[in-house]
């Protein structure tokens, strides 16, 4: 018996996090399988299929006033926070003293992350071929995207303040623990973390312009 669409956007929204514990985990489990691979397909599979799940629920006057900005802006919410955990999980990696391309866990690690972020750029362009013929982009969509991006250098500049802050106050002794990659792994955290925060106003920002034109 086939899925509806709702349940079916939830089989894949359940997917999908199956997907981030295979790709957060599986490489540290002791199987001859590219665990941490697949779970990263799964992941992007799953995201891609949700968002057609959810375009194939019944038509309703408040599902058709989702804009094409707030689809993208809930998709770079999932992809940003993968993200944010796969470089936290793996910065540890980076404490030895070594260039990246000479250490072996660390280019490993670079890469799967760097795939995951390249397939956020792939999907997002799908989405957009998705919704050719249709506008998407208006005033209401530049003021949502100004206010998003005052709060993205916001969180950045905080980021980054907090990691000069720790840098400027640590024992030499702690010092000598960060390595130039861990460091500039907890600088692309911090700008990663920007992006987070103006994908996530985005959407509610559109959410509560939507419902303020419903009330």
């Amino acid at each position: 018996m086939a899925l509806s669409p709702r349940s079916g956007f939830v089989t894949w929204l359940l997917l999908a996090g199956v997907g981030l514990a295979l790709f957060f985990t599986g490489e540290y489990r002791d199987l001859p399988l590219p665990l941490g691979w697949l779970g990263m397909f799964l992941f992007v599979a799953a995201v891609w299929f949700s968002v057609a799940q959810l375009h194939a629920v019944a038509g309703s006057d408040e599902q058709a006033q989702v804009a094409p900005g707030e689809w993208q802006a809930w998709v770079g919410v999932a992809f940003a926070s993968a993200l944010i955990v796969a470089l936290i999980f793996k910065a540890e990696l980076l404490l030895p003293q070594l260039p990246i391309h000479r250490n072996p866990d660390a280019g490993a690690a670079g890469k799967s992350i760097g795939t995951l972020f390249v397939a956020w750029l792939v999907l997002a362009q799908v989405l957009k071929q998705r919704w050719a013929g249709r506008v998407q982009a208006d005033e209401r969509d530049a003021r949502i995207e100004l206010v998003a991006g005052q709060w993205a250098r916001s969180a950045t500049a905080f980021g980054v303040v907090g990691i000069a802050v720790t840098l400027g106050f640590s024992d030499t002794g702690r010092l000598r623990d960060f390595s130039y990659p861990f460091i500039a792994q907890m600088l692309m955290l911090a700008l990663l973390c920007g992006l987070w925060v103006e994908q996530l106003a985005m959407a509610v920002l559109y959410r509560r312009d939507r419902r303020g034109a419903q009330a």
